[in-house]
C-alpha cells in the first residue's frame, strides 16, 4: 500500500512540473530485469551517461564533458584510480601505486579535497580519506565493475554538495553479467598476474532463470600486492642510497551478494552486500612515505555496504518509470605504529541514506519530453580513535555528523534540432559536531542548470551551458581545535560560508556514422569558464600569536583557521574522440586547466596540460585484438619553481613525460581447443614500455615518486 502511494505521489508531482495536458501513451511494456538506465541499442561510440542527467542520454548532446570507461577498458591496471587517469580532465600519479594510496583530481579536486568530488558505488558515497588524509581510496574491485562515469565540472548540480571537482559513479555487474549467453545458471573462474606485484583470484556463480522471478550472483575475490617496484632503476638519495622499490604488502578479500524478485513484470525488489576487507603493512602516509624501515604500520581498511532497491514501470504508463533505494555503509580504517611508541589510530564513516527518483517521457503538442524528479537524504556520522603514548587525542571535530536533504527536477524539451534542457535542485544540509554544547551548522541552497543542444548538421551538435553547485562547510572545517598536526594549531570558525561554483561550458559534438563507410566517429571538445566564490582555505594566522607549547618538542607550529577567501576562477577546455574504422578503434584526449586566485591572479595550484592517444586492431577471424596507448604530460605551469624552506633549496619538477602502454586481448572461437574456444577471455600487456620515470608536477626533483615500472601482465575469464 505504501509503495502503491509513494509511487502516485512520484506521478502526481511530474503532473504538476510539467502542466501538460495530453499525454502521448506509450505502447510498449518494458520487459523485466531490464534496467530503465540501460544504454541505447544503436551503435555508436558516443557513450550512454545515466549519472550526467541522472537519466539515460547521450553524452554527445550533453552540455558538458562526461566520460564513460565499460569494463574492458578497466583490464590495464588492478588500480580502478589508475586506469581513470586515461580520461581527460582526471589527474593522478602523486603517489607510491599503493591500492591504498592513490592521489587523483577531477578539474583541480579531488585527494586532500574530497568533499569537492563524489565518489559513489551503486549510488553509495565514499569517503576516499576518511579524514586521516593518509590514505586515499575507492574501496572497489575492477573485475565487479560494469562501467565507471566521470562526470567533471559544476554541470553535476543534480547530485548535491561536493560535486564542484565532479563525480566518480561506478557501477556493480549483475547476474546476467557474469552468464554465458543463452545460460541462465553459470560459473565464471577470473585471475590475474602482474610482474610488478600482484596476483589475485575471482569465483562468481550466477543464476538467473527465464522461468523464475529470481536472480542472484554470489562474488568473491582475493588478491595480494607486494613491494612495487620503480621506474628507471628507481632514485638515488642525497646520501648516496638508492631505493629500487616502494614497500607495501596488502592483502585485500571481497564479497559481493545481489538478489533480485520480479514480483511482477511491471516491479522489481534487488538487495545488494559488499564487503572490502584489506589487510596491510605499509608506511604511515601511504601516498608520500617510501619505506617505513624498522616501523612498519599494520592496518585494516573496511568497507560494507547493504542496499534495497525497488523499481516499478508500469506498462503503457510514460508519466511513471520509479526508482526507490534505501541503503547503509560502514567504513573503517585501523592501524597500529609499533616503533619509537605504541601509536594506534582509527577512523570511521558511518552514513545511511534515501534515494527516489522518477523519469517520464510525454509529449506537449509537438514537443518530446523527458522529465526526472527526485529526492536525496543521508545521515553521515565520523569518528575518530587516536592512542599516543596511552593519551587520547581529542580532535575537536569528531564525533560529527551531516544531515543533507536534497530535492531536484529536470526537464528536457526537444523543439526538433533543439534540445533545451532546465533543471534546479534545492538542499537544505545540517553540520555540526556531536558533543554537549556544541553549536550546529545550517544552510540551504538553489541551484539552478540550463543547457542547450543543437543539431547544427547531421550527427553534429553545438552545446552551450550554465550550471550552479555549491560545497558546504565540514565540521572539520568549522570545529578544528588544537595542535592536530606538527604544523598548525587549529582555531574553529563557526562563521563559514558555503563555495559556491558557477560555470558556463560551451562547445560542440561530433556523432557519425558511415563517413568512409563501415566506420564511426566520436568527437566533443567543450570549454569551460567560471568562478569558485568564498572558496573555503586554510590560512595560517600569526596575528593571534604563539601557540602553547604541548611539550611534543615542536617549536614552529603556527596558528591556522579555516576561512573563506576571494573567488578562484577556473576555466580550461578537454577534448576526448572515438573513432572506428572496420577492425581499428582509435581514441584519445587532451586537457588543460587553469585555477587562479582572483585577487592575486596567482595559479591557485599548478597544472599541467595532458594528452593521450589510443590504436589498436582485432583480427576477425583470430579474434586477437593488439594496442598502444600513450600519454604525454607536458610541462608544468606554476608561478614558482623553487621553494627555500629553513635555508634549504627545493626545486620543482620542470619537465615533460611520456608513457608507453602495450595491451591486447584474445576471445577464441575457432582455435580447435574447446576449453578455450567458447567463453574465455585472455587480456595482457605491458605497463611503462619504456620503464621511464613520470614525476607529479607538485613533487620536488628529488622525489621518489617516480612512477612504477615496467609491469607485464596477464589476466583471464572463463565462464562455465
Amino acid at each position: 500500500m505504501k509503495k502503491t502511494c509513494l509511487a502516485n505521489s512520484i506521478a502526481l508531482l511530474g503532473v504538476c512540473l510539467s502542466i501538460p495536458a495530453f499525454a502521448q501513451e506509450n505502447d510498449s511494456a518494458k520487459p523485466p530485469r531490464t534496467s530503465s538506465d540501460s544504454a541505447s541499442t544503436e551503435v555508436s561510440l558516443a557513450p550512454v551517461t545515466v549519472t550526467a542527467n541522472r537519466m539515460d542520454s547521450s553524452a554527445a548532446t550533453y552540455a558538458g564533458q562526461v566520460s564513460v570507461l565499460e569494463n574492458e577498458d578497466l583490464q590495464g591496471s588492478e588500480n580502478v584510480v589508475e586506469s581513470l587517469s586515461q580520461i581527460p580532465g582526471f589527474e593522478t600519479g602523486y603517489d607510491h601505486g599503493r591500492q591504498i594510496g592513490s592521489q587523483f583530481k577531477i578539474r583541480g579536486f579531488g585527494y586532500q579535497s574530497e568533499n569537492r568530488v563524489i565518489i559513489e558505488q551503486d549510488g553509495i558515497r565514499r569517503s576516499v580519506n576518511m579524514f586521516s588524509n593518509h590514505i586515499s581510496s575507492f574501496r572497489t574491485d575492477p573485475n565487479l565493475l560494469k562501467e565507471v562515469e566521470v562526470v567533471k565540472g559544476g554541470s553535476s548540480v543534480l547530485h548535491g554538495s561536493g560535486a564542484i571537482g565532479g563525480i566518480v559513479s561506478m557501477r556493480t555487474k549483475d547476474a546476467r553479467d557474469f552468464l554465458a549467453a543463452g545460460k541462465e545458471t553459470g560459473l565464471t573462474v577470473g585471475g590475474r598476474y602482474d610482474v610488478n606485484n600482484s596476483r589475485s583470484g575471482y569465483l562468481a556463480f550466477a543464476f538467473d532463470p527465464k522461468n523464475s522471478p529470481f536472480d542472484f550472483v554470489v562474488y568473491g575475490r582475493r588478491a595480494e600486492f607486494g613491494d612495487n617496484k620503480l621506474a628507471a632503476g628507481g632514485v638515488v638519495t642525497t646520501d648516496g642510497k638508492r631505493i629500487t622499490h616502494a614497500a607495501n604488502d596488502e592483502n585485500i578479500k571481497n564479497t559481493m551478494l545481489k538478489l533480485g524478485w520480479d514480483m511482477t513484470p511491471e516491479q522489481r525488489l534487488s538487495f545488494s552486500y559488499f564487503d572490502y576487507n584489506e589487510n596491510l603493512e605499509t608506511t604511515w602516509q601511504t601516498l608520500y612515505g617510501v619505506d617505513p624501515g624498522k616501523s612498519p604500520v599494520y592496518g585494516w581498511l573496511k568497507q560494507k555496504d547493504y542496499s534495497v532497491s525497488y523499481q516499478f514501470a508500469p506498462a503503457n504508463n510514460p508519466w511513471i518509470d520509479l526508482e526507490a533505494k534505501l541503503y547503509t555503509s560502514k567504513a573503517s580504517y585501523s592501524r597500529i605504529w609499533d616503533g619509537l611508541s605504541a601509536n594506534r589510530y582509527t577512523n570511521w564513516d558511518e552514513r545511511w541514506g534515501l534515494g527516489v527518483k522518477n523519469k517520464s517521457k510525454f509529449k506537449l503538442g509537438a514537443v518530446d519530453n523527458q522529465l526526472v524528479i527526485g529526492l536525496d537524504y543521508e545521515d553521515r556520522n565520523e569518528d575518530a580513535h587516536m592512542v599516543n603514548k596511552g593519551k587520547v587525542s581529542a580532535f575537536g571535530s569528531m564525533p560529527n555528523y551531516y544531515k543533507d536533504l536534497g530535492i531536484y527536477a529536470q526537464d528536457t524539451a526537444s523543439f526538433g534540432k533543439l534540445d533545451v534542457t532546465l533543471g534546479a535542485r534545492y538542499d537544505s544540509f545540517q553540520r555540526g559536531v556531536d558533543k554537549g554544547g556544541a553549536k550546529g551548522y545550517k544552510d540551504s541552497r538553489l541551484s539552478p542548470k540550463v543547457s542547450l543542444a543543437y543539431q547544427a548538421f547531421d550527427g553534429i551538435y553545438l552545446l552551450a551551458g550554465y550550471a550552479e553547485t555549491f560545497r558546504g562547510p565540514t565540521p572539520h572545517e568549522t570545529s578544528s581545535d588544537g595542535a592536530l598536526n606538527p604544523h598548525y594549531w587549529y582555531v574553529p570558525n563557526a562563521n563559514l560560508k558555503p563555495e559556491t561554483a558557477k560555470e558556463y561550458e560551451i562547445g560542440f559534438s561530433v556523432d557519425k556514422q558511415n563517413l568512409l563507410g563501415h566506420d564511426e566517429l566520436y568527437f566533443k571538445a567543450t570549454y569551460f569558464d567560471g568562478k569558485i566564490e568564498d572558496m573555503i582555505s586554510l590560512k595560517e594566522a600569526p596575528e593571534l600569536g604563539t601557540p602553547p607549547d604541548i611539550g611534543d618538542r615542536v617549536t614552529t607550529r603556527q596558528y591556522a583557521q579555516y576561512r573563506n577567501v576571494s573567488a578562484a576562477k577556473r576555466k580550461g577546455y578537454e577534448v576526448e574522440g572515438k573513432y572506428r574504422w572496420r577492425d581499428w578503434k582509435f581514441g584519445g584526449g587532451y586537457d588543460h586547466l587553469k585555477i587562479i586566485d582572483s585577487a592575486t591572479g596567482k595559479l591557485e595550484q599548478p597544472s599541467v596540460d595532458k594528452l593521450s592517444f589510443n590504436a589498436s586492431y582485432t583480427h576477425p577471424g583470430w579474434k586477437l585484438t593488439g594496442g598502444v596507448k600513450l600519454t604525454h604530460w607536458f610541462k608544468p605551469k606554476r608561478d614558482i619553481y623553487v621553494r627555500k624552506i629553513r635555508g634549504v633549496e627545493y626545486r620543482y619538477i620542470n619537465q615533460a613525460f611520456t608513457i608507453v602502454d602495450l595491451f591486447g586481448s584474445w576471445k577464441p572461437v575457432d582455435s580447435g581447443m574447446s576449453f578455450f574456444d567458447k567463453n574465455f577471455t585472455l587480456n595482457f600487456g605491458i605497463n611503462n614500455l619504456f620503464d621511464r620515470k613520470r614525476i607529479h608536477y607538485n613533487s620536488y626533483d628529488t622525489t621518489t615518486m617516480v612512477g612504477r615500472g615496467r609491469n607485464y601482465y596477464v589476466s583471464f575469464d572463463k565462464r562455465f
